[in-house]
């Protein structure tokens, strides 16, 4: 009986050498159960193929032009390409480093995949170079004939027209610059029309 009492007391006086210790470690043990409990969770990140430089429109690309970052799931654009699929395409518009490489972003084996049915792509060219500089793919446009002649009124050829790429602009460009068009064949036939007899001008759509 005096060794339960003994081994008793000496329990006692090594929990109150370590109630110190033993406060401390629970103290952060529950520390660290609160900041799991109330810390919001990490959102989720998928790998993403991205420029890794400005790219001019008509780039092909290679595997330096490309990287691979992390970014959050819910800000992915949609049909993202893979890294390995992209070498060897062909940039549809100028990109700035960091930019998604998704199917918009290069040409498909139809420029106008994705598009509506029974669209073709038409190349046109516009007078003004410095207006085209200011399109982006995607934007949508309205097409006008207009000639030198006095009195004559400008028409408008293309309505809501949207752009499908531009071609690369050589800095010294004094012939207006191309653009690539999504249209009908009838559209098409006018612009083509058109462009044997006036210029082009062109003005964003609303």
């Amino acid at each position: 009986m005096a060794d339960l009492h003994r081994l008793a007391s000496m329990m006692r006086r090594a929990l109150l050498r370590h109630r110190r210790l033993v406060a401390a470690t629970s103290a952060s043990a529950a520390a660290m159960v609160a900041v799991q409990i109330f810390s919001p969770a990490l959102p989720s990140t998928t790998s993403v193929a991205v420029s890794s430089r400005d790219l001019a429109a008509g780039t092909v690309l290679t595997s330096a032009d490309i990287r691979v970052v992390e970014m959050t799931t819910d800000l992915v654009p949609s049909e993202v390409s893979a890294s390995d699929e992209l070498v060897g395409e062909t940039v549809a518009a100028p990109m700035r480093a960091g930019e998604p490489l998704t199917d918009r972003r290069v040409l498909a084996e139809s420029m106008v995949a994705g598009y509506p049915a029974g669209l073709v792509a038409a190349p046109v060219r516009i007078s003004d170079a410095d207006v085209v500089a200011l399109l982006d793919t995607g934007n949508r446009v309205d097409l006008y004939a207009a000639s030198a002649g006095a009195g004559v009124t400008a028409r408008r050829v293309v309505h809501d027209a949207p752009v499908v790429t531009l071609p690369q602009l050589p800095e010294d460009s004094r012939d207006g610059a191309l653009i690539v068009l999504a249209v009908t064949p009838n559209d098409a036939a006018r612009l083509a029309q058109a462009s044997a007899l006036t210029q082009l001008f062109l003005t964003l759509s609303s």
